[in-house]
């Protein structure tokens, strides 16, 4: 039996601050997400929106109409990383151009939408774009060498914001040009596989070679395979170690884009140039180093079951693992993962297998800052709820599940819930105010300014975006 919490009482002052109103129509037609119409800034207090004219479009920034275009490419507009500016690509008379801060610049026959990228301190801005039949990066305003193409999503700065780079095809071949430097061609470049280590020292890419894929990381190549998994590609933090999922024997099939099992293939992971267990297959985006940098753990199938190695040991066998939840505590001492197991969920960490769930809401498990306590949210028997150390929560209609988060002290958890219409933010247990729709799914949207203080956005019903902070005294 799992342990019920009992309901916390608490005082909280409220205050909302207006960001602004969406005084103009929307234009959602051909978006695909809210986001490719309408985003939010990371410090949660801007937001531009794509408005539809009689003939035209413009960005409304923060309540302020920008320029007016014939089109406003839908998933262009992105944030710098300080909240502080903002970039979108306008099309005016047959051209396309970057807009950044409100001010046009040079318009081209195309941009390629997914290719803008600020630097981490938001001084720096990069994007590709399409000139007389031919693409070419464009660097803090610069245009530079001309290609035959440029890689989908290739296109990033380092860390630091020191170095940049991007994979390019030239005479047939294929290339990563770093800092304007072309690196020796290739057959091919995998897709989304170009990754700088976190002290933008190190730059690591898959390239085809020979008809195998190998590993090229500064100047050397690793060994040839079948395959590499390009997501796979992963630093450890401290960028002293660089793992990958890596194919050998025949090249299976592929479904839904991703590699199937076959009897005359395996998998395994290679870690610093050293392979490790063959498996009938790996997770390859389920590589995740430990926050010290110490241990190296993934998802592997053998016989049809799943485990999770870490440093070459392996744990116990189930009927799936959920992709993308192995996660290691702040401290790097505690592994943490959901298993499916008999048509059910289960939560495993440090190795015990917790109760079972119908499904695990997005977002996965969280752990504190001081990696004592964990909480994750679950659907099951049609109720929604959130368990926390063990202890389930009260149950609601609805709860998001990627809201969860502790205090920057580890004592305290929000999150979003709904039961009907109502929305509210649940703070260590206590129902917050309603509200009509709360955007609290953006990178986990409710931010602690404090142990005690938090914030979040919130849409009226009269189209008004409001800011809500909040001094929660708990007792």
């Amino acid at each position: 039996m799992i342990a019920l919490a009992k309901r916390t009482c608490a005082v909280r002052s409220i205050q909302e601050t207006r960001i602004c109103s969406l005084d103009h129509p929307l234009s959602a037609v051909g978006a695909e997400k809210i986001q490719d119409f309408l985003v939010i800034s990371p410090d949660l207090l801007h937001i531009a929106y794509i408005a539809q004219l009689e003939r035209s479009q413009m960005v409304v920034w923060d309540g302020r109409p920008q320029p007016e275009y014939d089109e406003i490419i839908k998933g262009s507009l992105v944030f710098s990383p300080d909240s502080q500016r903002l970039a979108y690509v306008g099309s005016r008379n047959g051209q396309q151009m970057v807009v950044l801060d409100g001010k046009a610049k040079k318009g081209y026959a195309g941009i390629l939408t997914d290719s803008l990228v600020f630097t981490a301190d938001s001084k720096r801005l990069a994007y590709a774009v399409q000139s007389e039949g031919q693409q070419l990066a464009v660097i803090d305003g610069r245009s530079r060498r001309k290609y035959k193409g440029i890689l989908s999503d290739s296109l990033q700065f380092s860390p630091d914001g020191q170095h940049h780079a991007y994979a390019a095809c030239k005479d047939g071949s294929w290339l990563v040009v770093e800092d304007g430097q072309e690196h020796s061609p290739y057959q091919g470049i995998a897709v989304g596989s170009l990754k700088y280590s976190p002290d933008s020292q190190r730059l690591a890419y898959a390239a085809r070679k020979d008809y195998r894929w190998l590993v090229v990381c500064g100047q050397d190549e690793g060994e040839p395979y079948s395959a590499i998994g390009a997501e796979s590609l992963v630093f450890s933090p401290d960028s002293r170690h660089l793992a990958y999922a890596a194919l050998i024997g025949s090249q299976p099939v592929t479904i839904d884009g991703k590699f199937a099992t076959s009897r005359n293939s395996k998998q395994l992971v290679v870690a610093d140039g050293i392979e490790g267990r063959h498996y009938d297959a790996v997770g390859g985006d389920s590589l995740v180093y430990s926050p010290d940098s110490s241990l190296l753990a993934y998802a592997a199938m053998k016989n049809n079951q799943v485990m999770v190695v870490c440093n070459g040991d392996e744990g116990p066998l189930f009927d799936g693992i959920g992709r993308g939840t192995l996660l290691f505590s702040p401290q790097g001492n505690r592994l943490a993962y959901i298993v499916r197991e008999n048509k059910h969920w289960r939560a495993v960490i440090d190795g015990a297998v917790g109760p079972p769930f119908n499904t695990f809401l997005e977002g996965g498990l969280v752990f504190s800052p001081d990696g004592l306590h964990w909480a994750y949210a679950v659907h099951h028997e049609g109720q929604a709820f959130v368990v926390r150390d063990g202890v389930e929560g009260v149950s609601y209609d609805a709860v998001v599940g990627d809201s969860l988060a502790f205090s920057p002290d580890s004592q305290h958890l929000v999150y979003t819930a709904q039961t009907g219409e109502r929305q509210f933010v649940v703070f260590d247990g206590d129902e917050g105010q309603d509200y009509n729709l709360l955007y609290t799914t953006q990178t986990r949207g409710i931010q602690f300014l404090s142990p005690q203080h938090i914030q979040y956005l919130t849409l009226m019903p009269n189209g008004e975006f409001r800011l809500v902070q909040e001094e929660v005294q708990v007792y």
